[in-house]
């Protein structure tokens, strides 16, 4: 039997003591969630490509066509497919009927749009947009969704 001293715990005064990691890990945690915020703070502002088939279009589609090139292009790219830094790609999946109702659609081309689902800041409305335009705009997003099978 032994008759060294021992505290309250019953260990040794110069016993080692475990102390819990926790407060450590989550200091390191906390810090690598700044730095990876910090790095990519601004950078999210890159628009995928959407590449779908189009098909021979109506003609109120192939009006459409030619108003998101004249109007939407700039920001939502060729055909409304992206790769621009200002906005999405109009043919993205994202818009489907289900999703993306043509109410919202004509809502955005004529009230714009706040930011929401992607970083590219808010939509400002289409200017000199007729409601027969909208419609054809429509038209032409609907009928390349149909052809490439997204519902």
């Amino acid at each position: 039997m032994s008759t060294e001293p021992m505290n309250s715990d019953g260990l040794h005064p110069d016993a080692p003591r475990q102390k819990s990691p926790i407060k450590w890990m989550a200091l390191i945690m906390g810090i690598l969630v700044v730095l990876t915020i910090l790095t990519m703070w601004d950078k999210e502002k890159i628009s995928i490509k959407a590449s779908p088939k189009i098909p021979a279009l109506s003609a109120q589609g192939q009006h459409g066509r030619d108003i998101i090139n004249a109007k939407c292009s700039e920001c939502h790219g060729v055909d409304g497919t992206g790769g621009s830094r200002k906005g999405p790609p109009i043919l993205h999946s994202q818009y489907r009927r289900e999703i993306f109702p043509d109410y919202q659609f004509k809502r955005a081309m004529f009230e714009g749009k706040r930011e929401k689902n992607w970083r590219f800041g808010a939509m400002p409305p289409v200017e000199g947009l007729s409601e027969a335009d909208a419609d054809a705009v429509i038209a032409f997003v609907r009928e390349i969704q149909d052809f490439n099978g997204i519902e």
